[in-house]
């Protein structure tokens, strides 16, 4: 790498965390490294592909100092998965413009969304693998649900130190982290529960998101479809109850799927089936998706594109 493009990274690294990457302009950053916008630009061809260059680099390391953790053959496992999580909030930390402007930075036109997906998607992976490493696989009928407290932790954490200026130290905030999930594993409680989030769920996320995508709305649908169908078998009603909330569905499909959709059609079903109160988390987050397209003036496909 050039030591120009070196320094523009720097650079912009500096803006984007003291003034946010909104509030930095080119101009901003091709100032302060004394070379003119248009030689900026013959290096990154916008803000975004600048930004998407600094949080590669950033990532790069932190996946370095992993490595150099994990490859120390003085380090207890729980060490090691300490020093991790450390590198982890350092990075957040580091960036934390990208919690404070996250949803301007994760528009669905943009550039930067798939990237951040990507390494959202890395992310979940890498602290799956960690946690199964540290702990043993008596966890991984649960290993979703840890994954998601831990990450839980790590957000708050992050938050009180970003967004009220709490003092709080990196290693402290990853040895409580660590300790908090070495307290739940060996639950037993924990390790007999049923899961909440299932591996068919979470890789279906994954795969897509290491595409830098999110999932399809028609594949959501289609599974929120399926798991009314499903639900409704369960539900403790009479046998003709079930047969009208099962006809509701299959209309509700259809209209779902037809080129002009009737709205007036489709919230009267939502609202029939949102009545029962074994199918309303399901129902509103369907409605909220369906809503959603119907606002933006989307069409509803019958099948995923391939």
């Amino acid at each position: 790498m050039s030591v120009t493009k070196q320094k523009i990274l720097d650079s912009a690294m500096r803006f984007f965390l003291e003034k946010g990457y909104m509030a930095t302009s080119i101009q901003n950053i091709a100032d302060d490294c004394g070379v003119a916008k248009g030689s900026l630009y013959n290096l990154f061809n916008s803000k975004e592909d600048l930004l998407i260059e600094v949080l590669m680099m950033q990532q790069h390391r932190m996946t370095e100092q992993i490595r150099n953790i994990r490859i120390d053959e003085t380090l207890s496992l729980k060490e090691v998965f300490i020093r991790e999580t450390e590198c982890q909030i350092g990075f957040f930390l580091d960036n934390s413009f990208i919690m404070q402007e996250v949803k301007k930075l994760t528009l669905p036109d943009g550039k930067i969304a798939p990237f951040l997906f990507r390494l959202r998607a890395n992310l979940l992976n890498y602290n799956k693998e960690s946690l199964l490493r540290v702990f043993g696989d008596g966890i991984e009928p649960n290993i979703w649900d840890l994954v998601m407290i831990y990450n839980g932790i790590m957000r708050e954490l992050i938050f009180l130190f970003i967004f009220e200026k709490k003092s709080l130290i990196a290693r402290d905030m990853a040895a409580f982290v660590v300790q908090c999930m070495e307290d739940m594993t060996t639950n037993m409680q924990v390790r007999t529960r049923p899961a909440l989030l299932q591996d068919s769920d979470m890789s279906e996320y994954i795969q897509y998101g290491l595409k830098g995508e999110q999932i399809p709305d028609v594949t959501q649908r289609l599974d929120l479809i399926q798991r009314l169908r499903s639900t409704i078998k369960e539900l403790a009603i009479t046998n003709s109850e079930k047969t009208e909330l099962q006809e509701a569905t299959q209309l509700l499909q259809e209209e779902l799927t037809c080129e002009q959709p009737k709205i007036v059609l489709i919230r009267a079903l939502i609202g029939l089936l949102e009545k029962e109160h074994g199918l309303k988390d399901i129902i509103q987050q369907l409605d909220k998706l369906v809503m959603n397209n119907l606002k933006q003036g989307l069409t509803f496909e019958c099948t995923p594109k391939e």
